[in-house]
Parts: C-alpha cells; structure tokens; sequence
C-alpha cells in the first residue's frame, strides 16, 4: 500500500505549466504514492487534468465550483490522505513547479532513515522563469544552500524550508489544518517544528517557476497586496514566539509630530528589516492624532500608538521606556535603514560586546558599525536609529537631552 500522500492544489494555471508540473510528478522514481488532485475553482482545468492523468489508480480529483483559496484546497486533499492509515509521509506541490524524479524518492528515504524525532526534510531548488530557463548558477545554488542549511531556531525569522519538502503524518495530525493566507506554508512549518526535528538536504529536487503568470508570488507586486503578506508573515512568527513563550527583544520607539508620505517610508522601512522580534509604539505628539489615523493604515501585529499631545519627545520616549520590558530600545529618525539586515546585525554585534559599550548605529557610509560607551562623550549628536541598551538610553535622555 502507498505510504506517501502529495496534494497539488490547482486554480487558474497556464495548461502547459500544469502538463509540466504533472507528468513530473506522475513519473517519480518512487512510484507507491497516492496523489490528490484539488481543482480549486477553476472547472476549465479539470479537462486537462483527466488527460494529462490518462485514469492513473494513484491519483483523485476533487473539484469546487468555487474558488475558496489554498488553504481550504490543501486541507481538502490532507483530509482525504488523513483517511488512510497506510499514508505516513506528506508533501504538496504547486500546479507551475517541475519536479525532479529523485524528489519523492530522497525525501522520503531522509524520513524512513532518519531517527524518530526527525519530522520534516526539505531540500534545496533551483529557480526558473516562465521558459523554463535556470536563473541560479552554482555560486548562487550554493548560497542558497548555506541560507537553508541554518539551525531549526532561525526558522523563527526566516522561512528556511522553501518549496521541496516533506514531513511525517503522524506529527501533521498534531498541529491541525493549514490557515493564515499567503503564509500558510510558513505558519505551518513553525508550528510542526514545535514538535519535531527538521533536516536539510543540499541538493536542488524542484525547479520552482519564479512569479510566473498565475502565481500566488507574481500577485504580491501590488502595494496592498505587499503589505496583507507582510502583515501575515510578521503575525505568524509573533505568534509562533508567543506560543514558545520568547519574548520581544527591542522596542522600537517613533515619535511623530506630523505624519506624511515620509513618515508612511520610513515605518514600512521599519517593517521590511529581516529582524522581526520587536515591538513597535507609535509615540503621537500631535495634537490632532493625525499621526495615529494614517500610520494605522499600514497593519502590522505588533505596533501600538501612544496620543501623547503637545510632548516633549525626549520625555515621551523617557515615558515610554518606563514602561517597556525588552532590554534593547531604537528610536526611529529621519533617516531609513539602508539595508535589510541592519536591526540583524545591530542587535547581534551589541550583544556580543560587552563592558561599557551602551549603544551601537551604522556610520553615516553605511561602512562599519560604531559603538557608544558610557561615560566617554561621543560626537553623536543625536539618538535615531541607534540600537540602545533600554536603561542606558534612558539615563542619556536624562542627562542630555532633555
């Protein structure tokens, strides 16, 4: 009997992205699996579906009518391989990827041979556009290699498992059904690893079709639509941490008089940083909360807004650090974070240095970090976008700015 389930949810797709995608699937060295074929919405596909199946005793179709979106799709197909005891390893696949014929095949065996606390494996991919073309050369496949290749813990601030995976059924049983669209893949694999172990495996098993015409990836380009994923993809890891009981690390103060398009960049430049373990307070010193009613249009789950009108903001961000508990303090300026990683890289480098060194920022090159140290003045003439021991920032204010 089968012991592998894969689900390939399918909604409007180019047909020969799907016959591509398909017949890898159906011709998988590892030949004992059971597929389920979800057509989500979309009744054109279903023909071509039946012909590219050719009546295949592995695989069932289910069709809806209407679209209800991928995490209802996957749930329909697990639910169904739920039903049969002989299933004990699961994967889904997209309806655009092509996929290697080794892939069922080395992700399994990584299962069966692994030890008991092993829950889920994932291998590397290779990239390709809409023609088929591979977009990575081994320079590139090797970094990505090494970004996959991370401990289980970074799992909590990147999505390391990509898009060739597998996991075990017994521990899908444990965390129910797939949710929090886009991210359900995400959400997902933080919630098993809670009960498992997770295992990389460094070879390229899917060539995954990158934006291509009907992806869920190429629809993202929109600025609202940008900011639903961001919103999820941040709620999913704060949940997560919640869950394991981890508290935020930085509070990330911005104190705003008035607000404007500039405000609206520098905030989500805030909400673009790798670094996802803050909390975020608003600090409203104006006095018509106009602030407060334009920045609360960009979501995010874990900023907050404080209507302190008419404040001084040096003594509202000394109120404020009164009454926060993370022991790392920013407070956003006028300037953006240059790149992606700098919070990452703050956080890391002050942590690691110890003594009297209070603070740390980029210099104003973007070339190194500089340090700031207790009782040594310092030429800095201002405190943004500097990462701040919390107490340390507070006796500053204190001392010289206020």
């Amino acid at each position: 009997m089968a012991d592998v389930g894969v689900v390939m949810p399918v909604y409007t797709q180019k047909p020969e992205f799907l016959r591509q995608a398909l017949q890898s699937v159906l011709h998988q060295s590892f030949t004992n699996f059971r597929l389920v074929v979800v057509i989500d919405g979309a009744p054109d596909m279903e023909p071509l579906v039946s012909s590219i199946i050719v009546e295949d005793p592995r695989v069932t179709v289910i069709s809806y009518a209407q679209n209800r979106g991928i995490a209802h799709a996957l749930n329909t197909g697990f639910d169904l391989l739920f039903s049969e005891p002989s299933i004990q390893y699961l994967s889904w696949v997209s309806s655009d990827n092509v996929y290697e014929p080794r892939f069922l095949e080395i992700l399994r065996g990584a299962l069966v041979r692994g030890p008991q606390e092993l829950g889920i494996v994932f291998s590397s991919f290779q990239s390709i556009d809409n023609e088929g073309k591979f977009l990575h050369n081994e320079h590139q496949l090797a970094t990505q290699r090494n970004y996959q290749s991370q401990p289980k813990e970074r799992l909590l601030d990147y999505s390391l498992i990509g898009v060739s995976f597998m996991y075990k059924t017994q521990i899908a049983k444990l965390v129910g059904a797939y949710g929090m669209e886009p991210v359900e893949d995400y959400d997902y694999w933080l919630r098993l690893a809670e009960h498992c172990e997770i295992r990389f495996i460094p070879v390229e098993l899917v060539n995954y079709r990158v934006d291509s015409t009907f992806s869920v990836s190429a629809q993202l380009h929109s600025v609202e639509n940008h900011r639903r994923w961001r919103y999820a993809y941040h709620l999913t890891r704060h949940q997560a941490r919640f869950r394991r009981g981890i508290p935020a690390m930085i509070t990330v103060l911005y104190p705003v008089v008035n607000a404007c398009a500039d405000e609206i960049t520098r905030i989500e430049n805030l909400y673009e940083q790798t670094y996802s373990n803050y909390e975020c307070r608003v600090l409203d010193l104006s006095t018509t909360r106009q602030p407060s009613a334009l920045l609360e249009t960009i979501p995010h789950p874990a900023t907050a807004f404080a209507w302190l009108p008419g404040a001084v903001e040096s003594h509202a961000i000394c109120s404020a650090i009164e009454q926060l508990s993370t022991p790392f303090t920013i407070v956003l300026g006028p300037k953006v974070f240059i790149g992606a990683l700098d919070i990452e890289y703050m956080l890391e480098a002050l942590i690691t240095t110890g003594g009297d060194t209070i603070s740390n920022y980029y210099t104003d090159d973007h070339s190194l970090i500089g340090f700031r140290h207790r009782h040594v003045p310092s030429t800095k003439s201002h405190y943004y976008n500097e990462l701040f021991r919390s107490a340390d920032l507070y006796d500053l204010l204190k001392t010289s700015f206020t």
